[in-house]
């Protein structure tokens, strides 16, 4: 007879699986939340020593953008209101990590397995985190950052062009159309349709981006979507939280965005982007230079704290997507 097969043990460096528990405090956690993307995680197993319990605790791990997550098989009394406490009735966690508890379960923003911590104590766990956090500083995202892809002439323009239209302001893609979502993201936007300077747009980013999409990420390049110029001002914060460009069934076919600055940085402090899933580097593109990156990578763009920056915002696929859920451009052959 065939023995069964032995479970699966999660180790560093894996993938953390996605957790779903119940809270003690009502409803279900689940670590796939987006609320908490782009943050490293502690989930300590076990009964918690007291000291973990203590507010400035949490409030050290959160120095370090970290999230601490309590697990026991059972709510316990007079726990914190402000501490996450997941109730693993099994106690089954600690098993998918080949350990018995208490055990601490450390994840680095990204989401992989950083360290697995048998008998910890609180001391360590947060000598540990620390240690994650300072290693990650000058960690680099897997994205583009290209010079020279619009000349000082087509910047211009595409500055003209937005000062002389009506602006959408702080506007998302969802269902149905785009909505205002001031607590996501503050940008006003004006979309380019104007013939002769769409032609211009899409000739750049055509001869100068899609060629190295194709050698960096092996896609080509036979959509555009129709492009956009923002401004990130000083005035109104500007800034757009935490997200990703592609996870409705209006932007699912996106695969990878485009940030073509048209200022220089001399007009200009903060409206950076950032890539938390992949450490703190602050990525700002010359003008006429772009960024270039997966639509499903997390990302933000810091706020603005002098001046404005505007960009040309759109995105690049090798796929269209339903054409009643809105028009696209398709990009002009080579």
């Amino acid at each position: 007879m065939a023995s069964p097969n032995p479970p699966v043990v999660i180790g560093v460096g894996d993938p953390m699986p996605r957790i779903g528990l119940p809270s003690a405090s009502g409803g279900v956690f689940d670590s796939w939340d987006p609320r908490g993307a782009g943050q490293a995680r502690v989930y300590w197993i076990g009964a918690p020593p007291a000291e973990l319990l203590a507010p400035a605790y949490a409030e050290r791990l959160a120095g370090s953008e970290t999230l601490l997550q309590v697990v026991t098989k059972a709510a316990q009394a007079g726990a914190p209101a402000s501490l996450s406490w997941l109730i693993d009735a099994q106690g089954q966690f600690a098993q998918v990590f080949g350990g018995r508890e208490p055990l601490a379960v450390i994840v680095d923003a990204a989401g992989r397995v950083a360290e697995v911590l048998s008998a910890p104590t609180t001391d360590q766990v947060a000598a540990s985190v620390e240690q994650l956090y300072r290693a990650t500083s000058e960690a680099e995202a897997p994205v583009l950052l290209l010079e020279r892809v619009a000349d000082a002439a087509l910047c211009k323009a595409l500055i003209d062009y937005w000062q002389s239209r009506d602006k959408l302001t702080d506007t998302v893609d969802a269902a149905g159309g785009n909505v205002a979502r001031g607590d996501l993201k503050r940008r006003q936007d004006v979309r380019v349709d104007d013939p002769a300077l769409l032609e211009r747009l899409r000739t750049a980013l055509v001869r100068r981006i899609s060629p190295l999409i194709l050698q960096a990420f092996h896609t080509p390049i036979n959509v555009i979507e129709a492009p956009v110029v923002g401004s990130y001002d000083v005035d109104s914060g500007g800034w757009f939280r935490r997200h990703r460009d592609n996870t409705t069934p209006m932007t699912a076919n996106r695969q990878f965005a485009v940030s073509l600055n048209l200022n220089g940085g001399d007009e200009y402090d903060g409206g950076e982007v950032r890539f938390p899933e992949f450490g703190r580097k602050l990525y700002r593109p010359v003008a006429g230079g772009a960024l270039v990156f997966s639509c499903s990578l997390l990302h933000e763009v810091v706020p603005v704290t002098r001046g404005r920056r505007i960009g040309l915002f759109t995105f690049m696929s090798s796929r269209g997507r339903d054409p009643r859920l809105g028009a696209q451009q398709p990009a002009p052959r080579r």
